[in-house]
């Protein structure tokens, strides 16, 4: 009859269970707090976004130095197309719908340079419409 007693109707299991339903709530939340850092750290797709992003981008590669690669978006000239090609996909990720295709058709045309110089001429050549749209779309909404 005591051993009745000492027993509260709890199985040899619910303080494993309380402890693996804890864990596991805690890394639900924390993988949800890991998400939503994620997402805000995303560019919004916006015209000021796209401007906000260019600016940075167009500040960075002013520092890099060469004159092999020119881009008639940023106004620059650099020795890494790769360089570009990072910039480009930084951009595309904010670029409005409208331009958001010429943007990375540029990303990709840079990053073939990057890859592969000796096609350097012939993608720069493929990719001359997508650099002058880019560019005056730029040029009309981001510019003071």
């Amino acid at each position: 009859m005591q051993e009745k007693q000492k027993s509260s109707g709890k199985g040899k299991y619910s303080h494993f269970d309380k402890r693996t339903v804890t864990l596991v709530m805690a890394a639900g939340i924390v993988i949800a707090f890991i998400a939503v850092f994620f997402l805000l750290q995303q560019p919004q797709r916006s015209v000021a976004s796209y401007c906000k992003v260019y600016t940075e981008e167009k500040a960075r590669l002013s520092k890099l130095p060469g004159d092999t690669y020119p881009s008639g978006v940023f106004q620059d000239e650099l020795s890494d197309a790769g360089a570009f090609a990072d910039a480009f996909g930084k951009l595309e990720k904010a670029a409005p719908d409208e331009i958001r295709p010429d943007v990375k058709n540029l990303q990709g045309i840079y990053r073939k340079m990057a890859d592969d110089p000796s096609q350097a001429i012939a993608a720069s050549l493929s990719g001359a419409s997508a650099e002058e749209s880019v560019k005056e779309w730029t040029v009309n909404h981001c510019t003071n």
